[in-house]
């Protein structure tokens, strides 16, 4: 009878961790492909007649910000971007695209692209990890407690 129960228990268990592998890897897959989506919207602003592109420096970079300067209709304005990516170290020249009616309104595609495709990416390698981590742990408790059900119908 503890075999049958266990078995029903692994059985029950296994379909979890299947339903979990399957949650995980959309939720975590879906949010990497949201954020690499992100980054491929930035493009708009090379269509845009408001915006018109020039060169600015990356000046100041931490774990969560970088702050770049650039000049438009000779004035020097400094943007803070709540993004970081090591590929964009101080120093760095980065095409800005501002508003040419408000040149304080700009985006600097380039490096949201690099900080979002990163950002993706992380999230769909740990969707894939806990897909097979889940999917694994799934296979085996099914197979297990199918097994122990198996072993307890033939003892009877």
């Amino acid at each position: 009878m503890a075999k049958k129960v266990i078995g029903i228990i692994l059985t029950v268990a296994g379909g979890l961790f299947l339903l979990l592998a399957f949650i995980f890897g959309l939720v975590f897959g879906g949010i990497g492909t949201a954020m690499n989506g992100a980054s491929d919207g930035m493009e708009d602003y090379l269509q845009d007649p408001n915006y018109i592109s020039c060169e600015g420096e990356v000046v100041d970079v931490d774990d969560s910000k970088t702050i770049v300067e650039y000049e438009a209709d000779g004035y020097l304005y400094t943007v803070e971007l709540n993004m970081s990516s090591s590929a964009y170290p101080t120093g760095t020249r980065v095409t800005v695209y501002y508003n040419k009616t408000k040149p304080e309104a700009c985006t600097i595609p380039e490096i949201a692209e690099a900080t979002f495709g990163t950002i993706g990416s992380i999230f769909s390698g740990m969707g894939i990890v806990f897909l097979i981590a889940f999917a694994v742990l799934g296979v085996a408790a099914l197979v297990g407690g199918i097994l122990l059900i198996r072993s307890a119908a033939k003892s009877r």
